[in-house]
């Protein structure tokens, strides 16, 4: 189907049916990262931050259940500081004490929770890891007391890996030692299973990603990627990956960054559209069917930070040592270009010929699915 012209809507011109169903539907974005600038405003002594910063967004957006990230396997998302427990320790704390003070959120352990926020003006706000060094303790002993720790706390969202390895498993950077779960990492898997921690493969090796569906029980997420078949790169999912995520029962969240949408986009400056990762939608309902996409938008290009934190990450152009290029200009889609603008999605998808039910699915349904059986 040819695709329409760029014309960016505001949230008065998309359709009558696109509002009705951003209105009516559950939507979901599985991989935020608020976080990153939250911590400045924090830092600049700023109250009410959530509540002046990022829920007027959401409300317009229609985005009611939220994902973010509060930790990680690099300082860039553990507050820029190299002692990632305490960077993590801070931002829960930080989102603590704002739910504390009548913010327009609540931290969400279970789907009781959720549930109930969906139906206050409130946003359902579920914290998330993307890698789990500091879930790793002490080098010497193999201990589940930091998963334990950080589940108490409200944690309920686990992104194993990122680019390189943990003690639990190989990210897609490391591809020259063909290794996937470690033991360590087959037991937090289970431990993640039975206390209700839902697992996210995002990031990992084929080895890593295959031994994770073999060992769950439970259905896992992927919480932002695209497919190799539409944009061939090591991030996206193969084919394989996705038949082994249907046989799981898992959903993958569709992102709105450029270089894993349409391949060279970023360096040849073209426009990038929501369009194009319903290219990845329509090869992923071709592969597996319509019950196995969500939306994880991974929208890190915040006004206060530009990609100040990948370059403090720790090198400039490197996440966890790997380099990944020196990002000069805006990398996220040019529409929507952040998640204010996610409104557009439904209208974007109803142009491509998708139905309600299927753009309900996408927009929240699937992941409320996943979240009912893993995290209680």
């Amino acid at each position: 189907m040819a695709r329409y012209e760029l014309h960016k809507k505001s949230p008065d011109e998309i359709s009558e049916h696109a509002k009705q169903l951003n209105k009516t539907s559950t939507f979901i974005n599985i991989h935020d990262h608020m976080m990153f600038e939250f911590a400045i405003h924090k830092a600049l002594g700023r109250k009410n931050i959530f509540d002046t910063y990022y829920y007027p967004d959401l409300v317009t957006a229609g985005i009611n259940v939220v994902a973010t990230t509060v930790g990680a396997n690099s300082p860039c998302l553990c507050n820029l500081t190299d002692d990632l427990v305490f960077g993590c320790f801070e931002q829960i704390d930080m989102l603590m004490e704002e739910e504390a003070n009548g913010a327009h959120f609540k931290i969400c352990r279970n789907m009781k929770d959720i549930e109930e926020t969906i139906k206050t003006d409130k946003i359902a706000l579920i914290l998330a890891f993307e890698g789990a060094r500091a879930m790793e303790g002490l080098r010497t002993e193999e201990s589940m007391v930091m998963l334990h720790t950080f589940y108490n706390l409200g944690v309920r969202l686990n992104c194993i890996v990122g680019a390189a390895r943990t003690m639990f498993a190989d990210g897609v950077g490391e591809k020259r030692a063909g290794a996937g779960l470690t033991t360590f990492g087959v037991e937090l898997v289970k431990e993640m299973n039975k206390i209700g921690m839902a697992v996210d493969v995002n990031h990992m090796s084929d080895q890593s990603f295959f031994d994770t569906m073999e060992i769950s029980s439970k259905p896992i997420i992927v919480s932002h990627e695209g497919v190799r078949a539409v944009c061939d790169c090591d991030a996206n999912l193969s084919d394989e990956r996705l038949k082994a995520l249907a046989k799981n029962g898992g959903v993958v969240g569709m992102e709105i960054a450029k270089h894993e949408i349409l391949k060279g986009s970023h360096e040849r400056g073209d426009i990038v559209t929501f369009d194009h990762v319903i290219d990845h939608i329509d090869h992923i309902v071709e592969t597996i069917g319509i019950d196995h996409i969500g939306i994880g938008m991974d929208y890190d290009n915040f006004g206060m930070i530009h990609n100040v934190h990948r370059a403090m990450s720790p090198f400039p152009g490197s996440i966890e040592g790997f380099y990944t290029g020196h990002i000069s200009g805006d990398h996220m889609l040019n529409d929507p270009n952040n998640v204010r603008e996610a409104y557009v999605i439904s209208e974007y998808l109803l142009n491509r010929g998708y139905s309600d039910e299927d753009i309900r699915k996408i927009l929240g349904g699937n992941f409320m699915r996943v979240l009912a059986e893993t995290i209680n």
